[in-house]
């Protein structure tokens, strides 16, 4: 496709018969292929029918993300998600006789992926698989419409987060009361979702005739390299020698801030006279990343001139709009996307910096990996990508922060090693 602005990029449902007869072609000519070559084309023409759909399907849900309350994208997330899920019975046909020139030519992960979607889908759980993403999309828009009144002013949960960063801890404090209200006003629809999800999630992983849903989800999660035992033992070497080094930190800071105790009301704020905050308004910040991609290198200035370009960023708070921050990519267009919520805080320069750093992968993935399932990354290694780029950009902050720059750094660091515990925790719970 020629490449658009993402405001411009026209949204047409998918043709699903035509994909469904391009599959079932697809399926007969790996099966009856006289060669390799023929096997090849074979197995790229449908790719090339799949990167439409998907960039339909991932065009919808961006903008069901911006707006949570339109209607139309609302409806057209169910409707994927019905037809997607339509698609498995003939997902799971995918074979050839040439899989090992597949392998020679572009590895082996390639059918380690198609196996892996082999094993986590089958007929007997699309109407899980259709409940499962219906259930999660309820939650999402619950949380992102979700509105309270804090010191005059109407706030979701990103525009508490600057005064829970305020160097008055009464602020602070007040801040926190309000994020925990806000949550508790909607915890009948969130505890309702989050339980059938539990229990709905376990009869899939029994119905495909795992264990748990955790021996599922690491095949969900494409994570073929390291087991429970293994994050068992990283968990434990954390506990070991991370956590009494967040501790020692938060006595420093603790001391610091001269309070008798830190509470969880003091974490967030690292200096008593305020954390350091972003200088410029959200158009200045991103012109203020395009110089800096442009002085980090020329792959790095190509790529985020193109993002600028084609307006590939929605990084405003609204009402309405779903919480949180990703990158996502429209494969057609071979463009990666930046979501986000800016809040006035040093997070916004981090999205610039770690949304990037998935941005940045998918961008030169995408043009130099003819495979598409192998352009994207795994959860195995994706978040090497956003926070070495969030480190990479340490010599430019003084752009961002000026003279607090030092500060900011102080806190990221700050930031990045006491959020292992942190992560081993959430780790530890989704297990059990």
């Amino acid at each position: 496709m020629t490449m658009i602005a993402f405001q411009d990029m026209p949204y047409v449902r998918p043709d699903m018969e035509a994909l469904k007869a391009a599959y079932q072609k697809t399926i007969e000519q790996l099966k009856g292929a006289a060669s390799y070559e023929e096997a090849k084309a074979a197995f790229f023409v449908l790719q090339e029918a799949e990167e439409q759909r998907a960039t339909m399907a991932v065009l919808c849900s961006v903008r069901n993300t911006i707006d949570t309350t339109d209607a139309y994208y609302d409806g057209e997330m169910k409707w994927l998600r019905e037809q997607n899920a339509s698609l498995i019975p003939l997902r799971k046909a995918y074979a050839s006789p040439f899989r090992p020139q597949f392998e020679a030519e572009f590895g082996k992960q390639m059918f380690r992926l198609i196996d892996a979607g082999l094993k986590t889908s089958d007929e007997r759980i699309i109407p899980d698989v259709i409940r499962e993403g219906n259930l999660c999309q309820q939650y999402q828009k619950d949380s992102a419409l979700a509105v309270t009144e804090f010191r005059g002013e109407q706030c979701n949960f990103y525009g508490l987060l600057k005064h829970m960063e305020s160097p008055d801890r009464e602020e602070r404090k007040e801040a926190f009361h309000a994020w925990a209200a806000l949550y508790e006003k909607i915890s009948p629809q969130l505890d309702g979702a989050y339980d059938e999800l539990v229990h709905l999630r376990d009869r899939m992983a029994h119905t495909l005739g795992f264990e748990s849903y955790t021996d599922l989800a690491y095949l969900e999660r494409r994570r073929f390299d390291y087991t429970k035992d293994d994050a068992a033992r990283f968990r434990k070497q954390v506990k070991e020698i991370v956590t009494p080094a967040v501790a020692a930190i938060r006595e420093r800071q603790r001391q610091l801030l001269g309070v008798d105790k830190l509470r969880y009301y003091d974490e967030a704020l690292i200096f008593p006279e305020g954390n350091a905050d972003p200088e410029g308004t959200m158009e200045e910040l991103v012109r203020k990343a395009l110089t800096m991609y442009k002085e980090m290198s020329p792959e790095t200035g190509e790529f985020f001139e193109f993002m600028v370009k084609y307006h590939l960023f929605d990084l405003k708070t609204r009402p309405g709009k779903r919480m949180g921050g990703y990158m996502t990519r429209f494969p057609s267009y071979q463009a990666p996307f930046i979501f986000s919520n800016f809040n006035g805080t040093s997070a916004d320069v981090d999205v610039l910096t770690h949304e990037a750093g998935h941005a940045f992968q998918g961008y030169l993935a995408m043009r130099s990996i003819p495979v598409s399932m192998l352009s994207g990354s795994t959860s195995e290694i994706n978040e090497i990508h956003s926070m070495t780029m969030e480190h990479f950009a340490y010599p430019w902050m003084k752009s961002f922060f000026g003279e607090n720059s030092e500060k900011y750094l102080t806190a990221h660091l700050i930031g990045a090693i006491s959020v292992i515990p942190y992560m081993c925790v959430v780790d530890e719970f989704q297990h059990i």
